[in-house]
């Protein structure tokens, strides 16, 4: 088949990027012509791929969102394609991937945590919102698709919810992951490595947060909920990933734990970052499904995630994963949290992280995939 696959940009960082990159090599693998259009990639791309550049307008993020979806539109009328795969959100689809979710829903969760007035109307005046919104709308109404890929069963019900998507048209296929790169072997090749770059000692116990967006997925209930146990047992918060920093810096100086918070910054070779960590949290607002989680997972990290998260779909509660009821409840998270200074039990988590890991290979998503192709085409 001819493949057309849409992302603003290709790389391997980065969790909706990484899965695009992901299924772009395994089509290519698999013998199909992959193009790819985005307004930029990674020059260490395979050379297979066929890259098509979408020029966007500079300024604020609506602009690039809006004029991303105008052009790539017609860039793709001028070529036939059996397959047009689109991961963001425009015009011009067969088949739309629901991988940063339902926007009316993470706009509804945002509000509900912003108590200030003045905050919320300009959350909801907020252009890049309001553009996110009219081309999400677009997108699910009648006839602009063939078959949505939801990345989770609430994802899909969401869907529905909002947009009154039938059912049958919606397919959940959960993301994979690479399980050699993600592996817990890799503890002996970077767990001291990472520590000692970052100053944390093996009697030190490491939690993981990964993650760029820290309002929505959580770290300031992870901050609240690390000042509830700084008596309790030496630890750090390693935070992997982009953001402003300076409120939660402030945050973790007033509740007495700055020291024990380390932004680490982006970084691309998330696996050694997984290996030299004793366990990982997300208490995430909203997530679709977090790539980061079966990440963790497949490195035989211990998780604790929100069930806000799609990912939480696959964990079983103390046996695969603990689970948050309330990610914004710091109780709980330290809570959960102490349940993992038990190292029998820490030890359990992680062994059934790992067999859990292996039922989600990129493979096995990239012929599910394949499997929503061949419908919408044998349908035209």
């Amino acid at each position: 088949m001819k493949i057309a696959l849409i992302r603003q940009s290709y790389h391997k960082y980065g969790g909706a990027e990484r899965y695009v990159s992901y299924l772009a090599e395994g089509l290519l693998k698999r013998g199909h012509e992959v193009h790819v259009f985005a307004r930029k990639w990674d020059p260490s791309a395979p050379k297979g791929i066929i890259f098509h550049r979408v020029s966007t307008l500079k300024g604020p993020s609506f602009l690039k969102a809006l004029s991303f979806a105008y052009n790539v539109k017609k860039l793709l009328e001028e070529e036939r394609f059996d397959i047009v795969n689109s991961f963001d959100r425009t015009l011009y689809q067969d088949i739309y991937r629901a991988g940063d979710g339902v926007h009316r829903e993470w706009r509804k969760r945002l509000l509900e945590i912003t108590p200030n007035p003045i905050a919320r109307l300009s959350i909801l005046l907020n252009p890049l919102h309001l553009s996110l919104l009219f081309l999400e709308k677009r997108i699910f109404k009648e006839n602009n698709y063939k078959k949505i890929i939801a990345i989770s069963k609430e994802g899909k019900e969401e869907i529905i919810k909002y947009y009154g998507v039938r059912p049958e048209d919606i397919v959940v296929i959960y993301n994979g992951v690479d399980l050699e790169e993600f592996h817990p072997k890799n503890k002996t090749l970077f767990r001291e490595e990472i520590r000692k770059e970052f100053n944390v000692s093996e009697e030190e116990f490491l939690i993981l947060f990964v993650g760029s967006g820290y309002r929505r997925k959580g770290l300031k209930y992870l901050i609240e909920a690390i000042s509830l146990l700084k008596e309790e047992k030496p630890l750090k918060v390693l935070v992997v990933a982009k953001g402003k920093k300076r409120p939660y810096f402030r945050l973790a100086k007033k509740l007495g734990v700055k020291n024990r918070i380390i932004f680490a910054g982006e970084r691309k070779d998330l696996r050694k970052f997984y290996v030299a960590s004793d366990f990982f949290v997300l208490p995430t607002i909203y997530e679709p499904f977090g790539n980061v989680c079966l990440e963790t997972l497949a490195s035989g990290l211990p998780i604790i995630v929100s069930k806000a998260s799609g990912a939480a779909e696959i964990i079983t509660e103390g046996e695969s994963g603990l689970l948050l009821e309330n990610p914004q409840n710091p109780s709980e998270i330290a809570q959960k949290t102490r349940l993992t200074f038990d190292d029998r039990f820490r030890d359990k988590l992680a062994k059934n992280a790992r067999i859990l890991a292996e039922n989600f290979t990129v493979d096995k998503n990239v012929e599910k995939t394949l499997e929503a192709y061949q419908e919408v085409v044998s349908e035209q």
